[in-house]
């Protein structure tokens, strides 16, 4: 063999990362299956449906999102779920396929486990705010000091706090505080998805893509008060969602 032709890999004196030699064929490989595109859309439509939530609850307030602020939240989403991933895409290199997808859909699962419990509190905890909420009204209002992350959690709670001034328009820094809060779920879900081989810009812009356009459903939707009553019980959908596509990459 000519000393000037490329030698194979397993004469040379390097040793490769247990996953890197697969990375880029793996998520070729997941990415062309149209298994792979049904998981991704299904994924992206259940950490999504938060978004319908709040533009049902916008549309029932006649509140109003611009397009230009429509495309700041759908863009937080894009670069938290492309940050997690390229961070992410680091970890992968020292894992096998195998591992990777096993912890890919035990963090699917965690996601839906946990969405489940957080829906099934917060009916519990109804009674009690609608006992409380005189007696809360005649104290003293607590300031949080980390008002940046204190109004994020006031958002996932009741989306019209992102109103700050009180407008009935949802701009400029109300946008990324919406778009923020919106993209906590699709922070676990990337990292999921990371594990299970998928693409960052792919997985990025599918995310995003579907939290503004589920956004935008929501609010057109929550103008006719009739049917708010029966998308409300749809709130269980995502994390069965969730749990079963954790449970099939688990399986398969």
């Amino acid at each position: 063999m000519s000393p000037y032709l490329p030698q194979p890999h397993s004469q040379t004196g390097t040793t490769a990362k247990p996953g890197a030699y697969s990375k880029g064929q793996r998520e070729k490989e997941v990415i062309a299956s149209m298994s792979g595109w049904l998981s991704l859309l299904l994924v992206s439509l259940a950490i999504s449906m938060d978004s319908v939530t709040v533009g049902l609850t916008y549309g029932l307030r006649n509140m109003r999102i611009p397009l230009a602020s429509l495309a700041v939240v759908a863009g937080c989403s894009f670069a938290v779920v492309y940050g997690v991933m390229w961070a992410g895409s680091t970890l992968v290199d020292w894992l096998t396929p195998e591992w990777g997808k096993q912890i890919g859909a035990a963090v699917l699962i965690g996601m839906g486990l946990i969405t489940l419990w957080r829906l099934i509190s917060d009916r519990s905890d109804e009674n009690q705010r609608e006992e409380t909420e005189t007696a809360d009204q005649d104290g003293p209002a607590v300031v949080s000091q980390f008002r940046i992350f204190g109004l994020i959690i006031q958002i996932l709670k009741d989306p019209s706090h992102a109103d700050t001034d009180k407008s009935g328009h949802i701009m400029g820094w109300e946008a990324v505080m919406l778009g923020l809060a919106l993209s906590l779920d699709a922070f676990g879900a990337g990292i999921s998805l990371t594990f299970l081989g998928y693409p960052p810009l792919s997985v990025a812009a599918c995310i995003a893509l579907m939290s503004g356009g589920l956004l935008l459903l929501g609010i057109s939707l929550g103008r006719q008060a009739g049917r708010y009553k029966w998308l409300s019980r749809v709130t269980w959908f995502p994390p069965l969602l969730l749990i079963c596509i954790g449970l099939v990459k688990f399986i398969t």
